[in-house]
C-alpha cells in the first residue's frame, strides 16, 4: 500500500498509527492542551503552540484535555526531504527539535500556519491544476520555510556545530531505520559513521544534551513497547526478535528502562484498556 504523501487532521488519532515514524509532524493548537513525553522527556503543548515532531516513533503517553482543539499536517517522511529547502538549517533545526519540539508562536505566526496549511489543503485536494504536484511541492516547502522563520526567531544563535549537527543526524537516521533491533552498542554506530565511540557520546552530549546510549535505548524501548502491545506475541518471541541472549536479560533490560517487567507493563494496557 502506498502511503498518502500529505494527511490533514483536527485530533491526534494518528499519531497511535504504527504508520507515524514515516511522517514529520506540524500541528498548531488552538484551545487546550496536551502533553506527551518525546525519548522519554515530557514535554506540554498550550494553546497558541505548535510542535514539530521528526520522529514520531519516539512519541508517548500522549493526552489531550476536553476542550483541545489542533490543525495537524502530517507530511511524508521521503516527501517533505524532497520539498525540504537546500540549505543547513533543516539538519540544526531537527536536532534541536528533538530536544524540545514546542514552539510557542506570535499571533502572525499562527495565521501564517494556518494561511499555509489551508492553501497546500485547496490545492492538494484539487487535482484540475497541469502542474498538480509540482504546484504542492512549492507550498509544501513555502511552508517549511516559514517554519524554519518560526524556529529561527526561538533559537536566534542554536549552539550546535554543523559538524556535530551532521553526525547526530546519521547516528539518529541509523536508529530509525531499525539498525537497534540488532546492534545496541555505541561501537557499532561509531564505526558507520568512522568515529571513535568516545567521540560520538561526546558529540551527542554537546549536540543533544543525551548520550549516544541515551539515544539507542530511546529507540530501543519504543520498538518493544510497541510489540509489547501485541498480546499475541510472547516475550520470547519479542526477545527473539530483539536479539537478545537470554529471556532473562530481556526482562531485566526492559524493567530498568521502563520500571516495571514486561509482564507488568502489558498488565498496565490492559488495566487502561
Amino acid at each position: 500500500m502506498i502511503a498518502q504523501e500529505i494527511l490533514f487532521a483536527d485530533d491526534f488519532s494518528f499519531m497511535a498509527s504504527k504508520e507515524i515514524d514515516r511522517y514529520v509532524t506540524h500541528a498548531l493548537c488552538h484551545e487546550g492542551e496536551a502533553s506527551f513525553h518525546l525519548a522519554g522527556q515530557p514535554f506540554r503543548m498550550r494553546k497558541g503552540d505548535c510542535i514539530v515532531i521528526t520522529h514520531g516513533e519516539l512519541v508517548t503517553d500522549m493526552s489531550v484535555s476536553d476542550d483541545f482543539r489542533v490543525t495537524v499536517l502530517y507530511l511524508l517522511g521521503e516527501y517533505a526531504l524532497k520539498n525540504m529547502p537546500k540549505n543547513d538549517y533543516d539538519v540544526i533545526g531537527k536536532l534541536t527539535l528533538l530536544r524540545n519540539p514546542v514552539l510557542p508562536l506570535t499571533e502572525h505566526e499562527r495565521e501564517v500556519f494556518m494561511e499555509d496549511v489551508n492553501l497546500i489543503k485547496r490545492r492538494y485536494t484539487g487535482t484540475d491544476h497541469h502542474f498538480h504536484d509540482e504546484l504542492v511541492g512549492c507550498l509544501t516547502m513555502a511552508f517549511c520555510l516559514d517554519i524554519y522563520d518560526f524556529h529561527a526567531r526561538i533559537y536566534e544563535n542554536p549552539q550546535i556545530s554543523k559538524q556535530g549537527a551532521a553526525i547526530l543526524t546519521r547516528f539518529i537516521d541509523m536508529l530509525q531505520s531499525g539498525e537497534y533491533v540488532r546492534h545496541r552498542e555505541v561501537s557499532y554506530y561509531a564505526s558507520q559513521l568512522f568515529i571513535t565511540p568516545k567521540y560520538l557520546s561526546e558529540i551527542c552530549k554537546k549536540t543533544s544534551g543525551f548520550s549516544a546510549n541515551f539515544w539507542i535505548s530511546r529507540f530501543t524501548i519504543t520498538g518493544i513497547t510497541r510489540l509489547l502491545a501485541e498480546k499475541d506475541l510472547t516475550l520470547k518471541t519479542i526477545s527473539d526478535n530483539f536479539n537478545f541472549s537470554s529471556l532473562p536479560y530481556f526482562c531485566r533490560y526492559v524493567q530498568n528502562l521502563l520500571g516495571v517487567t514486561p509482564s507488568e507493563y502489558r498488565e498496565g494496557l490492559t488495566s487502561h484498556g
